[in-house]
């Protein structure tokens, strides 16, 4: 029995018309109508596009017409329309000029006219061979972002040649030069360098390294993104003549040869360039500018720390390969959009998980239920109750001991523990191990003990070693260390919010360790810049960016900072919102404080103690009418059953009196009422007396009842019968 297989099958619609001549007229007609249709819609705008999950939105560009392509040489090139190349490529002219010569458009005789790209390739008796190596490495080479490699061709006039697939689009250089100021935004130019990273990455992976990116290799057409001139790739780890651009190439590859870490410098100068005008020196790029010198920098930290990461001169410092860079990438541009655009994303790319609980949520409000028991509570928060709260580094499941660590998951502490240890030799290579040694540490209270396993260890450059070591340095109360670490952190992994938040707590810690909690320490102006996230305070502040913060004044801009930049990109995490209203409110800008608190989503389950803290806040430093009245509206507007509403109803009531007081005023400015009493003395003090002979009804015990009941007596009005 034969298999299927492909075959014709006929159609002609003209079967039954009389007329041989008047059908193949017909027929010709069709197909030149089709092919018009075809050409058109080609040429046709289409809709802009979106990449990044979403986030980003990049513009359709047209195709480039055959004319508008060639370019006039400066000097005579080797080959001039009509010339034929290998009796099959008939040169259109010139489009470029690279490293290997002249870059020709040219039609595919044997292939319906199509336009192909010639470009010289690496030849000669000093490549020792070089050239047949490039030649395998870009037959076998297919990815739809990669532009494909039709055929390698010699030539006596220019010598051998690589026939390219032609993209009639822009290049990222010359779409650049179009835009406002002569770059890109930083949510497109992240988003052109997201849609480049597969095709690294696949080059990659296949151990090719492409050694040139830059903003003229990458081509836009319609709705992709292609990288072009394939003449420097070459093998992971290969040495002879190496190609590449001055600025754009790593600095060690003419001494320690190519890399994926050279390949990730390219990427970071490539995007570099396309956000900021880069210093030149003869006409080749140079470092990269600091936040002091560029203000997109000031205003964008995190980008510079991606950025400063990806060109460091140490390719150990770089990132590690593509994938980790490109999550780092949509961090960045989450924070960007949040921050610029408001605009807020879910965190579908971190290498953490989601805060586990929160902390400084409940501090204040907690506090007024001495009026219920009578015992007295702080508003400190505590580095046990950060640790609880902050998210942990998920498991890297391509790590050999991540299958043992994910099945010990639900074992007790101890027997975790001793299975990790034992489990050290069978996984010797294990990075995760070791490090899940440190959690059951942590987790059984054992903070020395993890301390010192951590320092023994050979893994110091791991941001997960580091991030350990900042717990432990907070656990046991050595907040500087903890800085350092969690700082270390950030500068590794810049889109992550997790160091940010740990940061920002870690400063807060430092500020109530020293007794500034509660201080006010900077200009008005530069807390109000801090929390509205205004980059040109941090020049302000002294630089801050470059070194760990020390004094008061520059914890408490970093606390005010980061908190705010936290909650501005993950309005989940709670614990950001809360911590920047207690910074804000030490700063007396108690306003902008109740805002953030009021910014917390109704269906957070820490709703409610956003409103009961941001009334408390109301009535906390120096007092005026109209904040109390405001206090006073926010209490009624809550449900009377609510388990703390009668004591936060005292504490108004107290306010307005002390106010009233304090002034020597026996009543408001407005006759209107507070809370159901006069706005007087008089009517507060009763208001006063009735809300605590209630809360004495339901206290705990005999000796709170009575001194609640002594304090109704004393704030009591005197009556006379």
């Amino acid at each position: 029995m034969t298999e299927p297989h492909t075959e014709a099958v006929p159609f002609d619609p003209f079967a039954d018309d009389d007329e041989e001549d008047y059908r193949e007229q017909v027929g010709i007609r069709a197909r030149e109508e089709a092919l018009s249709t075809f050409r058109s819609q080609r040429s046709e705008s289409h809709a802009d596009r979106t990449v990044a999950n979403g986030m980003v939105t990049l513009p359709f560009i047209p195709l480039i017409p055959l004319e508008d392509a060639l370019k006039e040489p400066k000097t005579a090139p080797q080959l001039n329309p009509g010339d034929v190349v290998a009796n099959q490529y008939e040169i259109a002219g010139v489009i470029g000029q690279g490293g290997m010569g002249y870059i020709y458009l040219a039609h595919d005789r044997n292939v319906s006219g199509r336009m192909v790209v010639l470009k010289g390739i690496r030849e000669g008796a000093q490549q020792m061979g070089a050239a047949e190596i490039e030649r395998e490495f870009l037959a076998s080479i297919s990815h739809p972002e990669i532009v494909k490699a039709y055929n390698f061709v010699d030539d006596p006039r220019v010598g051998g040649l690589i026939v390219m697939e032609y993209v009639p689009g822009p290049s990222l250089s010359s779409q650049q030069r179009r835009q406002q100021g002569g770059v890109f935004t930083i949510d497109v130019a992240i988003g052109y360098i997201l849609e480049i990273l597969p095709a690294l990455e696949y080059l990659h992976s296949r151990g090719v390294l492409y050694n040139d990116l830059k903003p003229d290799n990458i081509i836009l057409t319609e709705d992709q993104v292609m990288l072009i001139d394939l003449g420097a790739v070459s093998g992971i780890g290969a040495f002879g003549y190496i190609y590449g651009t001055k600025g754009f190439q790593a600095p060690e590859v003419p001494t320690e040869g190519p890399s994926v870490a050279s390949d990730i410098y390219t990427i970071g100068r490539t995007l570099a360039s396309m956000v900021v005008h880069m210093p030149t020196e003869e006409g080749i790029m140079q470092g990269l500018p600091t936040p002091d010198d560029e203000p997109l920098f000031a205003h964008n930290m995190s980008l510079y720390r991606l950025l400063r990461r990806a060109t460091s001169s140490d390719p150990n410092r770089r990132f590690a390969d593509v994938r980790t860079l490109e999550t780092q990438l949509y961090g960045v541009l989450r924070e960007f959009l949040a921050v610029h655009r408001d605009e807020q994303f879910p965190a579908q790319h971190s290498l953490y998980s989601p805060q586990r609980s929160t902390f400084g949520t409940k501090h204040l409000v907690y506090r007024t239920d001495q009026l219920i028991d009578g015992v007295e509570r702080n508003v400190r928060i505590t580095s046990e109750e950060i640790n609880t709260a902050l998210p942990v580094p998920l498991l890297d499941r391509e790590d050999p001991g991540a299958g043992l660590i994910t099945g010990s998951s639900y074992s007790e502490p101890s027997e975790a523990l001793e299975m990790m240890r034992e489990a050290m030799a069978d996984f010797p290579t294990s990075r995760e191990i070791p490090l899940a040694v440190v959690r059951s540490l942590l987790d059984l209270g054992f903070i020395r003990e993890a301390r010192s396993w951590l320092e023994k260890l050979t893994i110091k450059n791991d941001w997960r070693h580091l991030w350990y070591s900042g717990i432990t340095a907070l656990l046991l109360d050595d907040y500087a260390s903890a800085q350092h670490a969690f700082n270390e952190v950030y500068n590794i992994l810049p889109g992550e919010p997790a160091p940010k938040l740990a940061r920002a707590a870690v400063s807060e810690l430092l500020l109530q360790d020293n007794g500034h909690n509660t201080k006010s320490l900077l200009n008005p102006d530069i807390a109000l810049a801090a929390a509205n996230l205004q980059g040109e305070a941090i020049a302000e502040v002294g630089g801050t960016w470059r070194e760990l913060a020390s004094s008061p004044e520059v914890l408490r801009f970093k606390a005010i900072y980061l908190y705010a930049l936290v909650w501005k990109t993950n309005p989940t995490t709670v614990s950001s919102a809360f911590g920047l209203a207690r910074q804000l409110v030490a700063e007396n800008q108690v306003d902008l404080a109740v805002s953030t608190l009021d910014s917390v989503s109704p269906a957070s389950s820490h709703y409610r103690m956003a409103e009961l803290s941001a009334i408390l806040y109301l009535i906390s430093g120096d007092l005026n009418e109209s904040r109390i009245r405001r206090a006073a509206r926010r209490i009624e507007a809550i449900p009377n059953n609510e388990a703390r509403f009668l004591q936060i109803k005292v504490a108004v009531l107290n306010a307005g009196l002390n106010w009233l007081r304090a002034h020597q005023l026996s009543a408001a400015t407005a006759d209107v009422d507070l809370l159901g009493y006069p706005f007087t003395q008089h009517g507060l003090q009763v208001g006063l007396s009735e809300s605590l002979r209630i809360l004495a009804r339901n206290a705990p015990n005999a000796r709170h009842r009575y001194s609640l009941a002594d304090m109704a007596n004393k704030v009591r009005p005197m009556t006379w019968f």
